[in-house]
């Protein structure tokens, strides 16, 4: 999101935590902001709201392919801690602590708490997608997200599920990449369309995300 309100940038951290996902607040006023969603939900500001865009899951092979004269700075501090690799949507799985349970008043239970999916949004409408429905999919589902076509699939590269938009009766993941009928091939974050040229992607808002936060955030969600 971008911290800019009314031409002054406000600095932003974390306050706590509310229906067991982080809180923001901003230093400049005070206010409690919600960090999926951009809008303050307590303080002075409430009811502004920051303009929000994607940021997808992806590595650096994906990336030098999009952007080939990108500079890539790697850190040696592992990703998530030295206890070892453990990607979101590896099959691994963790119990929500006490502490974040606690702030949930309740909870939407039509799917696991700690399920991994990918939540879609636009405007008032939600879907939450479940990363083991995709797979019994075959990796790959075309749906309607507020009268747009969406495909929904899993980033094989990254562990993740991600969406794009597109004029598509169907879809399927091959040894090639993300087949996209009538529009082309998906590979390595690269959409090519059926003549080999590279096609601009554009994504409705997402959150790679567990069922329980998405569901919290966005109440009456649909589920594909």
């Amino acid at each position: 999101m971008t911290p800019i309100i009314d031409g002054a940038v406000h600095h932003f951290r974390s306050r706590g935590l509310y229906d067991g996902l982080s809180l923001m607040g901003d230093e400049e006023t005070g206010s409690l902001w919600n960090h999926i969603t951009g809008k303050s939900v307590y303080g002075p500001l409430q009811g502004t709201s920051l303009p929000v865009y994607n940021l997808l899951h992806t590595n650096v092979k994906q990336v030098l392919e999009a952007y080939p004269d990108i500079d890539v700075a790697i850190s040696e501090r592992p990703v998530r801690g030295r206890g070892g690799r453990m990607a979101p949507g590896s099959g691994q799985t963790r119990q929500l602590s006490s502490g974040f349970r606690a702030t949930i008043v309740e909870e939407d239970t039509r799917r696991p708490t700690m399920e991994i999916g990918l939540g879609l949004w636009s405007g008032s409408t939600a879907r939450y997608y479940s990363m083991e429905v995709l797979r019994d999919a075959g990796g790959a589902v075309v749906d309607t997200l507020a009268g747009r076509t969406v495909v929904v699939y899993l980033e094989s590269e990254s562990y993740t599920m991600a969406a794009l938009y597109a004029d598509a009766s169907a879809a399927k993941l091959t040894d090639a990449g993300l087949d996209i009928s009538g529009v082309g091939m998906l590979r390595d974050g690269v959409l090519k369309g059926t003549d080999g040229s590279r096609l601009e992607i554009e994504r409705p808002l997402q959150l790679f995300t567990r069922w329980y936060g998405f569901a919290l955030t966005f109440p009456g969600t649909t589920i594909y």
